[in-house]
């Protein structure tokens, strides 16, 4: 069967195992985070050097697979088989009807003693296929990229609260969303983030400064300061933001940041134009943090609606620029000095 990341979490914690399980996807922190927590808690750690076997795709054949499954467990009523990079495994890499037959066969007659794992990294199997379908009748399938896995971007501050309530700790606003700003919304570098940050914080409520200290967050120059000085309309801090990063290019490329501000003044423009004013009601319109949507009621006040239109084109053109679909002979750093001269004149 088919099931959401988050069911088959409950069902772990629970103690309700499946005996095969397919994790497959783009997605791939679900993929090590359901591969750990049966490493960590699946086989007692006495037990561990006889009926835990960590393979890897690339080192294997499917033959290796299910004649390592089909052994039974020593002085333990169970066994785990984990495979690791299994997008790499004979039997996932290119498509023959004689391995998939030793696999498929293996499915409709599991070793009830044995627990299986296949977790294929930004892969996914066609689920039309034969193989595809005999996992989804005799075994546990996430797929990491369906809609109900994705945690999309305005999802991530409520994704981050909730990690870090199972450790125990809380966050405030502020240390939130710089959070959220300076690292984007990859699953595992945040959640390496939250590890390093409770590991080494003294209190249970993490603050900003914890978050640019621990994290390793510039304290001045960051996308966070960068979105304050638009609000504000600060010039001389927006241009010493934007100089730090065209002067750091391999961690804040160009393209990012011109995505970032684009998407700045367009939700600004949604707001001023249906002329917004409730933090709950911009929160739910342009999909934003609610401690957000106060910082655009602040910028609303600071542009016109011609302003934003005239912004928002210029960006627009800095975009085709960037990527080299128009041809204007100028660096990067120039094309901040004119985007700044733009929003600022």
């Amino acid at each position: 069967m088919i099931l959401s990341y988050s069911l088959i979490n409950k069902n772990l914690n629970e103690g309700n195992y499946s005996s095969v399980y397919l994790l497959m996807g783009e997605e791939s922190f679900f993929i090590k985070k359901i591969s750990q927590f049966f490493e960590n808690n699946f086989i007692d750690d006495h037990n561990k050097s006889f009926n835990q076997e960590i393979l890897y795709g690339r080192d294997i054949t499917i033959e290796n697979v299910v004649s390592s499954c089909k052994s039974f467990p020593m002085m333990s009523d169970k066994k785990l088989v984990i495979v690791k990079e299994a997008q790499e495994l004979d039997v996932f890499k290119r498509n023959n009807d004689k391995k998939n037959e030793i696999l498929i066969n293996y499915l409709s007659n599991i070793n009830p003693s044995t627990t299986l794992l296949f977790c294929l990294n930004n892969k996914s199997l066609d689920k039309r296929s034969k193989l595809f379908k005999s996992f989804k009748e005799f075994s546990c399938v996430l797929d990491s990229s369906s809609k109900e896995n994705k945690v999309y971007d305005n999802q991530i501050p409520n994704w981050i609260v909730s990690e870090l309530n199972k450790k125990n700790h809380t966050i405030s606003n502020d240390a939130l969303l710089t959070l959220t700003e300076n690292i984007g919304n990859n699953l595992e570098k945040i959640d390496n983030s939250l590890n390093k940050i409770c590991s080494n914080v003294k209190t249970k409520n993490i603050s900003k400064e914890d978050v640019i200290k621990l994290v390793g967050i510039n304290r001045e120059y960051n996308l966070f300061e960068l979105q304050d000085s638009l609000v504000d309309r600060n010039s001389l801090k927006c241009g010493k933001i934007l100089n730090y990063f065209t002067t750091n290019d391999k961690k804040f490329p160009i393209q990012q940041i011109i995505i970032y501000m684009f998407g700045f003044f367009s939700k600004l423009l949604v707001i001023k134009s249906k002329n917004l004013s409730s933090p709950d009601i911009i929160s739910s319109e342009i999909s934003v943090h609610p401690y957000v949507a106060r910082s655009y009621i602040r910028a609303k006040q600071n542009y016109t609606l011609n302003e934003l239109f005239i912004i928002i084109s210029f960006i627009r053109d800095l975009d085709l620029i960037s990527k080299g679909l128009k041809q204007v002979k100028i660096d990067n750093k120039a094309l901040m000095g004119q985007i700044i001269f733009k929003i600022f004149s």
